[in-house]
């Protein structure tokens, strides 16, 4: 299943995915010398809830799921996630085990981005790094104001159910 990719093709690519915008092509092509690519077929688990951390990934094609453990249940799938989607970021910004257990449901093709290679192009004050991390951060707070919108959102039909009119 391995696509004929060259590095043209990757960057256009890249340069369409949220958390890239920032960088421009010469920064682009920096962080691509750190990337893998990797592929996945159906039911493979890429990483599970409570590993460490060594790497972020970003999907070039195919879908996975994203799962949770969650009070008396195995696992609750809390979202599906397609081509230009980046996940495991936090990994790069803290220790924290992972949040979440990611599993393919489509065979997929992922860019892998180790932790330890990014961190040498931070150590080496890589710009376009620095940008990544800038854009990880834009991504992570749109991806709380959401939360925080369905908190607020849950939060009003319990009162509603508690204080019906």
């Amino acid at each position: 299943m391995r696509p004929n990719l060259t590095l043209e093709k990757i960057i256009s690519f890249l340069l369409e995915v949220e958390m890239f915008a920032p960088l421009d092509v010469s920064e682009l092509s920096e962080i691509v010398s750190i990337m893998d690519i990797q592929t996945y077929e159906e039911g493979e688990v890429i990483f599970q809830e409570g590993d460490i951390g060594d790497a972020w990934y970003t999907i070039f094609d195919g879908l996975v799921t994203v799962e949770t453990k969650q009070s008396f249940q195995d696992t609750t799938s809390v979202a599906e996630l397609s081509s230009s989607f980046c996940f495991g970021e936090m990994a790069i910004l803290d220790d924290a085990p992972r949040s979440a257990t990611i599993t393919v449901s489509h065979s997929t093709i992922l860019f892998r981005f180790s932790r330890t290679k990014f961190e040498r192009l931070l150590d080496h004050k890589s710009l376009g790094a620095y940008k990544l991390v800038y854009g990880m951060a834009c991504v992570l707070a749109q991806r709380q104001r959401r939360l925080n919108n369905r908190i607020s959102d849950l939060m009003q039909e319990i009162d509603i159910l508690d204080n019906p009119v």
